[in-house]
């Protein structure tokens, strides 16, 4: 079985559906918690509508004790339950299993990339009212995500409950606004002509380049 390092502990690693997932016997053990699975259990289930079908799954492992049902977590999953942790170690980890996420992005779209086909391309048109509606739409998308990354600090030093989430959704929306920021720039690029002045307006409030 492969396994993973972090400090002094190993982590076996459960292969489902080409993603790595730990156990939460292996992660509590890694966030050094006295009783570990129970403290990995009881932090999911406090914030059990944190978590999506992606990042956390029951499925059936030889034990000890026979066959169980055994709670898993991705990478993502893990990164989740660290940032809930109060341990000393949970910073450590959180850094470490984003760089073991980072790898294992980068492998799988490597294995994937001859498999890719061309993408299908579909015809469509818009209004320059349907254009400014989806350009509005990215702006007060970024603006609510500014004030996330705003309120992260604040409400780490308070202890809040609500900073793992904040944080989390923070960087996950900043990614998702990078990836579409190069469309919404080829839905605006006919303004360069027609209306120029619009144009540079709507590049400066996007921040393109």
């Amino acid at each position: 079985m492969t396994t993973l390092t972090f400090q002094n502990t190993t982590l076996s690693v459960i292969n489902k559906n080409n993603h790595t997932f730990l156990t939460a016997s292996d992660l509590g053990t890694a966030l050094e918690y006295a009783d570990p699975t129970k403290a990995i259990v009881k932090i999911y289930d406090r914030n059990a509508d944190e978590f999506t079908a992606e990042m956390t799954a029951l499925i059936e492992l030889q034990t000890a004790g026979g066959k169980q049902q055994v709670r898993v977590f991705s990478l993502r999953g893990a990164h989740l339950i660290a940032m809930f942790a109060r341990t000393k170690v949970a910073k450590d980890f959180r850094k470490w299993v984003l760089d073991i996420l980072d790898r294992e992005i980068s492998q799988n779209e490597q294995q994937n990339q001859p498999l890719v086909k061309p993408e299908v391309r579909y015809p469509a048109s818009f209004t320059g009212a349907e254009i400014y509606s989806l350009v509005w739409l990215l702006i007060s998308h970024r603006n609510m995500n500014d004030l996330l990354g705003e309120l992260e600090q604040p409400l780490a030093a308070i202890g809040s409950n609500f900073h793992p989430a904040v944080y989390s959704h923070h960087r996950e929306y900043k990614r998702l606004i990078d990836e579409n920021l190069p469309i919404l720039k080829r839905l605006i690029e006919p303004f360069k002509e027609s209306n120029p002045i619009e144009f540079e307006r709507i590049k400066s409030r996007l921040k393109l380049n």
